[in-house]
């Protein structure tokens, strides 16, 4: 019988080289076994409700140099994280950067929708809407309803990089998935796309923080 208390999580450690590896597990309705390393360096094991611990430890063993590479690449993000943010504070003062974002939003609400519609044109589509925000956790996103909506802070980013995203999201009025398709009319509408997508993965998280 799993106690409620069971149900939402327990742990364990794995026997590892500089210190001993702190594993919670989860359970939940899944039907496999999985391993998580949260951004915040906390490991998970998550497993069936009814699953065994045994063959959550044996899973998590096998992978433990998964887990020790993937918490090393959370604590460097971590300590890179810290570092921008101290930059950040450092170059401007709390009024500066509330005149730099008023006047980078406003370039934005001027500027992106003239891209978006350029290439919205090429493929044939349309867009209901267009919104300038500060998503937390995405550059840009299209709605089912055929909404664009994009991060102001991307006008910190070359100009290739933010077209990138603008052909992205309007390429989901084409496709609102991943598929290859999907890829294929990013693709059409700029050739060398990878180049900057990599841009972006590798430099975001400074637009983040600027």
């Amino acid at each position: 019988m799993i106690t409620k208390r069971q149900a939402e999580k327990d742990s364990f450690y794995l026997d590892a080289f500089p210190e001993p590896v702190l594993v919670h597990v989860v359970r939940t309705r899944r039907k496999t076994y999985g391993l998580l390393v949260r951004p915040t360096g906390e490991v998970e094991a998550r497993i069936p409700l009814r699953g065994s611990l045994k063959k959550a430890k044996e899973v998590a063993g096998e992978n433990l140099e998964w887990i020790l590479e993937k918490c090393a690449k959370q604590k460097e993000r971590s300590t890179r994280r810290q570092r921008l943010e101290e930059e950040s504070r450092s170059r401007f003062t709390p009024k500066q950067r509330e005149r730099l974002e008023k006047e980078y939003r406003r370039v934005a609400r001027e500027y992106i929708p003239k891209r978006a519609r350029y290439y919205a044109d090429i493929l044939g589509v349309d867009f209901s809407g267009l919104r300038i925000a500060e998503q937390k956790t995405r550059w840009g996103s299209c709605s089912q309803r055929g909404t664009l909506s994009f991060n102001w802070k991307l006008m910190l980013a070359p100009a290739r990089v933010l077209d990138y995203v603008i052909v992205h999201e309007v390429c989901h009025l084409k496709e609102m998935n991943h598929s290859e398709t999907f890829w294929a009319w990013v693709e059409f509408l700029m050739p060398d796309y990878k180049e900057h997508r990599k841009w972006l993965k590798e430099h975001g998280e400074e637009l983040q923080y600027y």
